[in-house]
């Protein structure tokens, strides 16, 4: 079997190539990586399971703090159960506005979520409160801003049944 030398037929393939006879320059596109926020929308179907996953947590920590409530817990535990609910909205706000919703949806989940970082201040100072009357207020205040409206928003811009406190 004979083997071409391949240095002295690159050379002639690029000499070749050069002499295209034309003195323009193309500029070859600068490759970039994609963006990471830059995601496809998601679909329907996938939109309504993202948002009942991403809800659940603060959902549950909610539940759990009125049931606490209605129980007449200590104030102290109460306000445990704040700093949960605190930490799981801070969470969902967080995934809500990673994620790129369909267009019907993205407005309002935006309203939610500017609805939500109003509630976290006084959830987050519920968490922190230092007696049952700083607790009591901050609940109060946070609860001022569920955001139940706004939810109630993207359930229907989902196609998801709205959300019924228990």
């Amino acid at each position: 079997m004979r083997r071409w030398p391949t240095a002295p037929a690159l050379v002639l393939v690029l000499f070749l190539a050069g002499c295209g006879g034309g003195t323009e320059q193309v500029a070859l596109p600068v490759w970039q990586p994609p963006s990471p926020t830059a995601s496809a929308p998601l679909t329907a179907k996938e939109a309504k399971g993202r948002y009942l996953a991403i809800v659940a947590p603060y959902n549950t920590a909610l539940d759990e703090l009125r049931e606490a409530m209605r129980a007449g817990k200590p104030w102290r535990t109460l306000r445990t159960l704040a700093g949960r609910v605190a930490s799981t909205s801070a969470a969902h706000a967080e995934q809500l506005r990673a994620t790129t919703w369909p267009a019907k949806a993205q407005a309002p989940v935006d309203a939610l979520v500017k609805e939500n970082e109003v509630a976290l201040r006084h959830w987050r100072a519920a968490a922190e409160a230092s007696s049952a009357a700083t607790l009591t207020r901050e609940i109060r205040a946070a609860a001022g801003h569920d955001g139940g409206t706004q939810a109630d928003t993207v359930r229907t811009a989902l196609g998801l049944p709205l959300y019924r406190k228990p």
